[in-house]
């Protein structure tokens, strides 16, 4: 049995395609496992690469490691691009790599710690979506 995605993804997935917006899967899990999960819930299409796990380099900053690698999957710059995340690790890891961070709200990211971490924080996934939907996408490349 497949984990359901979390409420809302398969809307800010949507709102990114809608608005031109590259998407790049990136985690601490295998790619085949992530590939797996986006497949069974009909989001496969909605995404580019997915780098997991097995991508990690032995580096200082191993997962800022593999968000460039994601970056330049999708052959863009590192500031034309944006990292949403629950943690203010992921925060800081957008730092270190150059990219834009959003956190989303939850009950490992709360809102003082996602802010104090530096980037946007929105309250959930379906907001995001709203935003994403709102703002057009800039051609910095």
């Amino acid at each position: 049995m497949a984990a359901a995605p979390t409420p809302g993804a398969h809307e800010v997935l949507r709102a990114c395609q809608a608005g031109g917006r590259a998407v790049a899967v990136v985690g601490g899990t295998c790619s085949a496992a992530m590939e797996t999960h986006l497949e069974t819930h009909g989001l496969r299409h909605l995404v580019g690469p997915v780098l997991g796990r097995e991508h990690l380099r032995a580096a200082e900053s191993p997962y800022t490691d593999l968000v460039r690698q994601a970056v330049k999957a999708m052959g863009l710059r590192p500031p034309a691009c944006t990292l949403v995340g629950r943690s203010a690790g992921g925060m800081y890891t957008a730092g270190n790599a150059g990219v834009q961070a959003i956190g989303v709200v939850s009950e490992h990211g709360r809102r003082k710690h996602l802010a104090a971490a530096g980037g946007s924080v929105v309250s959930s996934l379906p907001r995001l979506a709203d935003a994403l939907l709102a703002v057009p996408v800039t051609t910095a490349r």
